[in-house]
């Protein structure tokens, strides 16, 4: 693991916290989700800046960054984001039901399509695989943001050393 790597793991780590209420992990995984969502575009336009003031909604990023990077398994990598971003509107627009341990079983699906069944039925132990599935798609998209990086990067050193031009 990388230094960069390491620290990243530590970011995921200390803002997503082990606890009984997945309230907070899928709170704020969404927003880690959601901020390395807006590097992918941003990676991947010439001048970010020019949609600074866009104002997209989470639903819009994730569908840039789908279009963007795409993927050939599209079910495990964008279909688990997608539902998390429908959980978390319907947990952060509504108060705390009892039904919350059920409304998390797709997202849990989806984060575990092979071994969902093995994931215990109490609300600590579906905090805790939710975590695990928000850090794992973060280490995913991270990995997609780096390699952008290093592609917008050389395309950048390109165009200098051509005098400014991109052709």
């Amino acid at each position: 693991m990388t230094k960069g790597s390491k620290s990243y793991f530590e970011k995921l780590k200390s803002h997503l916290p082990i606890v009984k209420d997945p309230t907070v992990v899928i709170l704020r995984g969404h927003l880690l989700i959601e901020e390395l969502l807006e590097g992918l575009i941003a990676a991947s336009l010439t001048d970010a800046t020019a949609i600074r003031d866009a104002r997209l909604t989470f639903f819009q990023k994730l569908c840039l960054a789908r279009g963007l990077i795409g993927t050939a398994n599209e079910e495990d990598l964008w279909k688990p984001i997608e539902l998390l971003n429908g959980l978390r509107n319907n947990i952060s627009h509504r108060l705390p039901d009892v039904e919350l341990s059920r409304k998390l079983d797709p997202v849990l699906k989806a984060f575990f399509p092979y071994d969902y069944e093995e994931i215990p039925n109490d609300i600590y132990s579906k905090s805790k695989a939710m975590r695990k599935g928000i850090i794992f798609h973060c280490a995913e998209l991270s990995g997609f943001l780096k390699s952008l990086k290093a592609a917008s990067n050389d395309r950048l050193q390109r165009i200098v050393a051509k005098g400014g031009h991109s052709r």
